[in-house]
């Protein structure tokens, strides 16, 4: 990767395509059950494959990108992505779709993992705002996966809406494979690559994120819960929201506090608006069927939430350290704990939305985590300075 800023666009689009790639398949689980002629569970196991490669893979990425160069990182990122993508939409049958579907997902962490060392190399004055935007291009990948993944369909048919994601991570690795040139910060030792204080910030990773991807999934059940007309199609839209909401937040929000070099009000204030819209969107969505509530709720929650803290979050882990390759590592260590956090906690958290008797204490659980993250955020590392 050379010094040129403009180096950083291929690596944001690869983001945005790996996102479209894992969201398509979620707005079409219904279909894919049809098609592969299995069950529910099957096919969410298919669409969880890319938080799981995170949780798994997520410290081996960021020891390549750290010990070798952040060019083969994401040169395997590409790769294997590509080549995934492509068995997963010929495959003839679920066993070979479900082990595309994974061997496309180790691709991800490869990409994700190592946002800390690619944005610390080429925007180290605006690196809260280079990594914002990273993980925008990955939300914004998501949101339009599950708002156009039906569209697709009734255009090309489930074959043709598998292999458009095919056709996205094809462009995104010719421009990777042609638009990143040399090594860049190659690293040494990763001594010193964790430090206690990161704590602070992985919880928050755990918790905004849990929730976010249990909300995005569970709308449509606990509508039907509340007697809501066209319930499945209604939870589909508000999942979309939530995720558009997440990518503007982490586009706009570390921009705007770093412009105005105000990194700590930044992280204190979508603490406390974090918790508000969790007290919005649980409540919202568990006790009352005002679908403008809900989705005003959801997209505050992905706006201020998933968007904003969670972004800032995640790149304030980087001042624990002061080497790209060492901030690569530490970035790396955040998200596979967060991604370990979504792979486990949606599955019990989101059974408390399951039925009347039990929303009570689904919602007592979110609203307590994110009143959490809220007193918390405050005791964030803003800066490097000690």
């Amino acid at each position: 990767m050379n010094n040129s800023k403009a180096s950083i666009f291929p690596y944001w689009f690869l983001l945005f395509a790996i996102g479209f790639a894992w969201f398509v398949p979620a707005s079409l689980v219904p279909v894919l059950v049809k098609q592969f002629n299995v069950g529910l569970g099957s096919i969410l196991l298919a669409v969880s494959a890319f938080g799981y490669a995170v949780a798994a893979l997520g410290l081996l990425a960021g020891y390549v990108s750290a010990k070798f160069t952040i060019k083969t990182s994401l040169y395997a990122s590409a790769a294997i992505t590509l080549l995934g993508l492509i068995g997963r939409a010929s495959a003839p049958n679920y066993p070979t779709f479900i082990i595309m579907d994974f061997f496309a997902a180790i691709g991800f962490p490869f990409a994700l993992s190592p946002v800390g060392n690619v944005c610390e190399s080429l925007y180290k004055e605006k690196a809260h705002t280079a990594v914002g935007i990273s993980v925008g291009a990955l939300f914004l990948g998501m949101a339009f996966g599950s708002l156009f993944g039906p569209s697709l369909l009734s255009v090309f048919g489930i074959s043709g809406a598998l292999w458009s994601t095919a056709l996205l991570a094809a462009v995104a690795s010719i421009w990777v494979f042609f638009g990143i040139k040399g090594a860049y910060y190659k690293g040494q030792s990763l001594k010193g690559a964790f430090a206690w204080g990161m704590l602070k910030n992985w919880y928050i990773g755990i918790a905004v994120a849990a929730i976010a991807v249990t909300f995005g999934s569970i709308p449509a059940t606990v509508l039907s819960l509340h007697n809501v007309a066209n319930a499945l199609e209604m939870g589909g839209l508000l999942g979309g929201i939530l995720y558009i909401g997440s990518s503007f937040g982490a586009i706009a929000l570390p921009l705007l506090f770093e412009r105005h070099n105000a990194i700590r009000l930044g992280v204190i204030a979508t603490g406390v608006l974090t918790f508000l819209s969790t007290i919005a969107m649980a409540w919202g969505l568990g006790y009352t069927a005002d679908l403008a509530l809900i989705a005003s709720g959801l997209f505050f929650f992905g706006f201020f939430g998933n968007g904003g803290l969670w972004s800032l979050a995640l790149s304030t882990t980087a001042n624990y350290v002061n080497d790209p390759a060492r901030a690569g590592f530490a970035t790396a260590m955040f998200t596979a704990i967060a991604n370990l956090g979504v792979g486990v906690i949606p599955v019990y958290l989101g059974v408390e939305f399951g039925s009347i008797s039990t929303i009570g204490t689904g919602v007592a659980i979110v609203i307590g985590a994110g009143l959490v993250s809220m007193i918390l955020a405050p005791l964030l590392k803003a800066s490097k300075k000690k």
